[in-house]
């Protein structure tokens, strides 16, 4: 049996034998920190790009559902040709086109899925921009907001094999619109 009290109580290199030893352990436990860290710097890339992408994506669809109300209630008043509120057979455009909760539900859901590549290359372009993945999530809505999750590929320091799949992703959501409470609570999704 090797006598380690001996050992450690020797007065020559005994510093320099025990720090050689734990060395490899150092390494290690430095390297499991520099994962953390590059992790966590990840996820806020992720974070910092689905913000601008959801940002982005709320300002679009603004204009997008600004121009799709007006245009089908454009052409429910070319239907009503002259005639005028109380004369019959007339429609009233925004009872046509959003007057009752199934009609806007079923407009956010045309408007969406009609302009769904605009969306995404909205999207894609901002998270790029920022420095997050092109792939991720929109979903309408929640608490009256677009949030957006970007999913960003995780580039470890060490055990890259092991972690080669691995995206992490971090989620942002845009400014309250009203016409997005107009849409039940995580309802429309889109996966790109």
């Amino acid at each position: 049996m090797f006598p380690l009290g001996k050992f450690i109580n020797g007065k020559r290199g005994n510093v320099t034998t025990l720090w050689v030893t734990g060395l490899p352990a150092f390494m290690m436990m430095f390297m499991f920190l520099a994962s953390l860290a590059v992790v966590w710097m990840t996820h806020s890339t992720s974070q910092v790009a689905a913000d601008s992408a959801s940002l982005a994506a709320t300002k679009k669809l603004d204009q997008i559902v600004q121009e799709e109300q007006q245009r089908r209630m454009n052409a429910v008043m070319a239907q009503n040709r002259g005639k005028e509120p109380g004369d019959p057979g007339y429609v009233d455009p925004y009872y046509a086109v959003l007057g009752t909760p199934q009609k806007r539900q079923y407009f956010m859901e045309s408007v969406v899925a009609g302009h769904k590549a605009e969306l995404i290359s909205t999207i894609r372009s901002y998270s790029k921009k920022n420095g997050g993945g092109v792939h991720g999530k929109i979903r309408l809505s929640k608490h009256g907001r677009v949030e957006v999750v970007i999913k960003t590929k995780f580039e470890p320091p060490i055990f890259k094999e092991d972690f080669k799949n691995t995206q992490v992703q971090g989620s942002g959501t845009g400014p309250r619109r009203e016409y997005l409470s107009w849409v039940k609570e995580g309802s429309i999704q889109v996966v790109f």
